[in-house]
């Protein structure tokens, strides 16, 4: 497991919710699919495991949303330091996947340069682990209470046809 790099964190929220997200305000959430994508110089795994554990503090937009009553994690895709790919690149590339629907402007991306609308997608159809691990040759999936994998991509999509 690599200690720094990119991640798409997939949370499932339940039932749709008012959230405070703390300087962003009051935004309601509909239920479904979030994909909200960070980076980490240090501790990759530790950071995304943060996300799916009770926090005492809110630090981040992302606290907010994961802490909901109904949310649920179902993972993350992460994808090493160094392997020629922006958090605001892959960023661009999971709006993508989704249709680009954006909840609430702004969210995660106090600190992109790049300017993207927010580090935060919604979708109201599931979305796979796997289908977010194909967008780089080099990521490796994270779940809860599971080792680390690095999929065979090419070995999956050959499975495919």
């Amino acid at each position: 497991m690599f200690d720094s790099g990119l991640y798409v964190f997939l949370l499932r929220l339940k039932t749709a919710t008012d959230l405070g997200v703390g300087a962003l305000g009051e935004h309601f959430f509909p239920a479904g699919w979030y994909l909200y994508t960070g980076s980490a110089k240090k501790n990759l795994h530790k950071r995304v495991e943060r996300h799916w554990s009770l926090k005492p503090a809110r630090r981040w937009h992302f606290d907010y949303l994961s802490t909901a009553l109904d949310s649920e994690p179902v993972g993350a895709v992460v994808v090493p330091g160094g392997a020629g790919l922006t958090e605001c690149e892959l960023n661009r590339q999971v709006g993508r996947l989704v249709g680009n629907q954006v909840p609430v402007p702004g969210f995660g991306a106090s600190d992109c340069r790049a300017g993207c609308p927010a580090h935060l997608y919604f979708s109201a159809a599931p979305v796979s682990l796997l289908s977010l691990a194909r967008l780089h040759e080099q990521a490796g999936v994270l779940m809860p209470g599971a080792d680390f994998w690095e999929p065979d991509l090419h070995q999956l999509q050959d499975a495919d046809r």
